[in-house]
């Protein structure tokens, strides 16, 4: 990951709510900041696949993929996996937007003869990148700081946030919050 990028990932986070009018610790929607960006949520029917594409993806191997960002004449979407948890669904929808505010370029990508992406893989430091900024965007750092300062506990965080546990855990330690909180009481 490029020296700095943390930092930079928390103030983007915090230039994305300021473009939507949100207060610097308040959640965003995955939603919302798509289209901020110029990015369009696909659904299921707008991807027109088959029905055996559709049992693969949904029936078959649901667990083999999460979401995936998709470019085409001039238009980019993101298509998340429907059959994943709500958190589940806001944390991939990030990422793959992540991927594309960070304008992230696949390392591998494979199309089928009719021209539809198979699979794409990004680099590990883009990978990382995406990873934080998501993060940063779903749960930022000062919001944890605020909120864990003011009391709240984990359970109360994730559900304001619409956040996994595993998520919030990551953005907890990732952060230190809590060790600095814990030490800014310490030294009282």
């Amino acid at each position: 990951m490029r020296y700095g990028f943390k930092a930079q990932a928390e103030r983007m986070a915090v230039a994305a709510r300021e473009a939507l009018g949100l207060d610097a610790i308040a959640p965003l929607n995955p939603a919302q900041y798509a289209v901020q960006i110029g990015v369009h949520i696909l659904t299921l029917e707008e991807l027109g696949l088959s029905d055996s594409a559709r049992r693969q993806l949904l029936e078959v191997d649901p667990r083999s993929w999460s979401g995936m960002a998709i470019r085409e004449s001039g238009l980019t979407g993101v298509f998340v996996n429907p059959t994943h948890p709500p958190e589940r669904r806001a944390s991939t929808t990030m990422h793959e937007l992540a991927h594309i505010e960070l304008k992230h370029v696949p390392i591998r990508v494979d199309v089928s003869s009719v021209g539809i992406l198979l699979v794409s893989e990004y680099s590990e430091d883009d990978e990382e990148e995406a990873n934080w900024l998501s993060g940063a965007l779903l749960l930022p750092r000062e919001a944890l700081k605020h909120y864990r300062s003011k009391g709240w506990s984990p359970m109360r965080i994730r559900t304001h946030f619409g956040v996994s546990e595993d998520m919030y855990n990551w953005r907890i330690r990732m952060t230190g919050v809590d060790v600095q909180i814990r030490r800014a009481k310490a030294s009282i």
